[in-house]
Parts: C-alpha cells; sequence; structure tokens
C-alpha cells in the first residue's frame, strides 16, 4: 500500500520530532553528567582542601608555642626575656624573608602538586 505525500510528511515530521526530543534528552543528560563530574572533582578537591588546611592550623599552633617556649629560653640563657623575645622575633623575620624570596619556587611546588593531584583524581575515575 502506498502512502500519499500528505501521510510522508506527517511520518517524516514525526520522526524529527522523535528525533529532535532524543538529541535535546541526551544534552541535557550530558549536561547534568558534566555538573555532576564537575561536583565531583570540586567536593574532592575541597576536602583534601580542608584537611590541609586542619593541618596547617595545627602546625601553626604548634609552632607558636615553639617559638613561645625558645623565646622563653633564650630569655633566661640571656638574663633578659625582652633580649630573648627579639632573637626569636628575628629569626621569624628571616625565616618569612626566606619564604619571600622564594615564592616562585613555593608557587610552582604548589602548582605541580595541585595537578598532580588532579591527575590522580581523575585516573582513579577511569
Amino acid at each position: 500500500m502506498m502512502l500519499n505525500n500528505s501521510e510522508e510528511e506527517k511520518d517524516l515530521n514525526t520522526l524529527i520530532e522523535e528525533i529532535k526530543l532524543e538529541l535535546l534528552s541526551y544534552i541535557n543528560r550530558r549536561v547534568r553528567l558534566f555538573k555532576l563530574d564537575a561536583f565531583e572533582k570540586a567536593s574532592i578537591s575541597a576536602s583534601g582542601l580542608g584537611y590541609v588546611l586542619i593541618v596547617l592550623a595545627i602546625v601553626a599552633v604548634i609552632l607558636f608555642f615553639l617559638l613561645i617556649g625558645m623565646a622563653f629560653f633564650v630569655g633566661e640563657l640571656l638574663n633578659s626575656l625582652a633580649a630573648g623575645f627579639g632573637i626569636m622575633a628575628l629569626f621569624s623575620l628571616f625565616v618569612l624573608l626566606i619564604i619571600v624570596l622564594c615564592r616562585k619556587l613555593i608557587k610552582r611546588s604548589i602548582l605541580h602538586t595541585t595537578i598532580k593531584f588532579i591527575r590522580k583524581v581523575e585516573a582513579d575515575e577511569d
């Protein structure tokens, strides 16, 4: 049985509409998958960053008390607490100066570590 021209047009239009709906559905699913993937990577990165910040805060507190203790110790050796705190302040400034002078090296190291971490996250997904 032969279809007339208007029936063929309806079938073609129906087929085109179905293809369009399937394509839109596929695109929406891909966008949602991309968003979920991005959220997962951001969450993993945020958890790693949070852990590092907690460790750094604890190290900072330990370093603070260590420097205070050293200031008292050096102050007792010199019979002057002010001298002990002054020497430890100068030591801290010296360490800060070294860190400022090495900032490019430190930044590069952090960048490479971050890239390795992201590559590891992506490799774990595969």
